[in-house]
């Protein structure tokens, strides 16, 4: 009798602690899909020291970067056909806006040049979005975007320039790396938080090496050049500037309405000059030599 009543209490113990067990293991469980599911949401600093490139302010107010002259890989061997081939190209330094174009600068311009309103013939949403003064103006030609850029005494960049201030000397991917990360730039669908256009500088950490916003995503760029599909075969290695007069003109940096295939930083895209719609704006460059000290 006494060891069946011993044999019942060492049975209840055996269960009680395998339920305890457990019992501690969900627990642990929990405990780390909270630590997982906080750490998804994190948002790491950024680290990088961007105050070691030359910063100047242009005649609209607006800041612009210098890129440093020197070799970069332009183009991509694995990219679309008119990305190839990748090479080493030579450019001179210049100045880049840090930022795109937004609604409340073009409204200046517009003010002061007594200028068009930008327009677009069709957009799906509500249409007081693309008023929204922090928003990359959008709705813009390719001659809208040139004649600000004179207004401000700037240019338009070339291809050339674009790609480079994006992707830095090595040829990244995108602007901040070779791997797409969420929360580094505005694209299609609302995982970015965004269901349209987004306040210009919204995604520090989508930055360039050179510390310039946005430029996959948001708002596509417009560039100097003519398309040429073959210009990458042909462009010289010092200084390219595009191809001689064609149809079309380029764009780049894909936009908020973009798969994260097409927001790479050699992703080519081409228009007609006077080509207007919401997914399209601008930024503006400058040559080293005619910037003010």
């Amino acid at each position: 009798m006494v060891g069946i009543v011993f044999a019942f209490f060492i049975t209840i113990a055996f269960t009680l602690t395998i339920v305890w067990e457990i019992k501690k293991s969900i627990e642990y469980d929990e405990k780390v899909k909270k630590i997982q599911a906080k750490s998804k949401n994190l948002v790491v600093d950024d680290n990088r020291d961007f105050s070691i490139y030359e910063t100047m302010v242009g005649d609209d107010a607006r800041e612009m970067v210098l890129i440093p002259e020197g070799v970069f890989t332009r183009g991509s061997d694995s990219g679309g056909y008119d990305e190839k081939p990748e090479k080493e190209i030579y450019l001179d330094a210049y100045f880049i806006d840090k930022h795109e174009v937004s609604v409340k600068d073009y409204d200046v311009f517009r003010r002061a040049a007594n200028y068009v309103k930008p327009s677009v013939p069709f957009f799906q949403g509500d249409q007081s979005v693309l008023d929204t003064p922090e928003f990359p103006v959008v709705g813009v030609s390719w001659l809208d975007a040139t004649n600000f850029c004179k207004w401000a005494g700037k240019r338009l960049p070339n291809e050339a320039e674009w790609e480079k201030a994006a992707r830095g000397t090595h040829g990244l991917v995108y602007p901040w790396g070779n791997k797409f990360l969420q929360k580094r730039a505005n694209i299609a669908g609302e995982a970015d938080g965004h269901k349209y256009m987004s306040p210009i500088g919204s995604f520090p950490m989508g930055r360039s090496v050179y510390g310039i916003f946005d430029m996959a995503g948001n708002a596509s760029e417009w560039v100097a050049d003519f398309y040429d599909q073959f210009y990458y075969k042909e462009s010289p290695i010092m200084n390219p500037t595009g191809p001689e007069k064609k149809k079309n003109y380029v764009f780049r940096g894909g936009s908020w309405d973009a798969r994260k295939v097409d927001v790479r930083t050699t992703k080519r895209f081409a228009a007609n000059s006077g080509r207007k719609d919401s997914i399209v704006g601008f930024r503006c460059a400058r040559d080293k030599d005619k910037a003010k000290s």
